[in-house]
């Protein structure tokens, strides 16, 4: 391994951050990628010159060019900062499918959302039954939201974890008729 790819933490040799995140490219699926880039973006280790550098002293490796990808996405679109494995793999999703990039965890001012289409009308919530309150109040309280939301118009779906992580051709169906355009005759 070059010198300039290995550093002591602790007296610990160990690889750079760039090189350690190249290395997972090539064995964890995309969505675990962006959540480790966005992790160490946040923990503000990351260094986009420092990766692309590794990035161009290994052409042929493996994880080139799903990592080459993530960055590409990064400088079109900016940090998207996802909250959860759960999120990351549902903004993958939209990716894989080319469906229209959604605002993910955006305020609009009185509330958040976990993925919102304007154009669209329409709000993906994603929900685990773990992180998502565990409560009779928090349930109830989604529902409260979801019907304020759809007296200003706006859709919601809500898709659990176990739906995401088994059905990804499922879930990318319902996605895709989400967001088709619709007639008159549908709203």
């Amino acid at each position: 391994m070059p010198d300039d790819e290995i550093v002591i933490e602790r007296g610990v040799p160990t690889t750079t951050l760039a090189r350690t995140l190249l290395d997972l490219a090539a064995v964890v699926p995309t969505h675990h990628l962006r959540r480790a880039v966005e992790r160490s973006d946040q923990a503000e280790l990351f260094d986009l010159t420092e990766v692309q550098r590794v990035l161009d002293a290994h052409p042929g490796r493996p994880g080139r060019r799903p990592l080459m990808a993530l960055l590409a996405d990064y400088r079109d679109h900016g940090d998207t900062v996802t909250r959860s494995d759960l999120e990351a793999i549902m903004l993958q999703i939209c990716l894989d499918h080319g469906f229209p990039r959604p605002q993910v965890n955006r305020y609009d001012g009185i509330r958040e959302s976990d993925f919102r289409w304007p154009d669209h009308r329409l709000i993906v919530e994603v929900d685990s039954w773990t992180f998502h309150g565990r409560t009779r109040r928090a349930f109830d309280s989604d529902r409260a939201r979801d019907r304020a939301l759809l007296r200003e118009g706006w859709r919601v779906a809500r898709f659990t974890d176990r739906q995401i992580l088994t059905d990804y051709a499922g879930i990318a169906r319902e996605l895709a008729a989400l967001l088709a355009p619709r007639s008159l005759n549908d709203t």
